[in-house]
């Protein structure tokens, strides 16, 4: 008496779980995951509502990962922009490209023709 178990055709070639198509799967391997939308509007809030009042941020998913782009005011600031970033995107990579704005006064002044 043969059980599934016997069968030759039960874990054979012609038996395989069903697979979505590798390009299929190579596009949600580059994807965020679909919260993270959600997530990015979230980190922009909080950066609008924090005492850094920061709206001059970019911030947007490309690909597996979100990218800042923007200027903030100082290094400290980059640096909390960064800290929440992370805080609200675990597990997400963050790639930033915030240069320092130039807050120094200029050394001779400005000749207006």
């Amino acid at each position: 008496m043969a059980t599934g178990h016997d069968h030759p055709q039960a874990n054979g070639p012609g038996h395989r779980a069903a697979q979505p198509p590798a390009d299929a799967q190579a596009h949600r391997a580059a994807q965020p995951p679909a919260h993270t939308e959600y997530r990015i509007a979230h980190l922009e809030e909080r950066l609008a509502r924090s005492d850094l009042a920061e709206l001059g941020m970019r911030i947007e998913a490309r690909g597996d990962a979100v990218h800042i782009t923007g200027t903030a005011s100082t290094a400290a600031v980059r640096e909390a922009i960064l800290s929440l970033a992370a805080e609200e995107l675990p597990g997400v990579p963050v790639r930033a490209d915030i240069t320092l704005a130039d807050v120094s006064a200029p050394d001779r002044p400005e000749e207006l023709s």
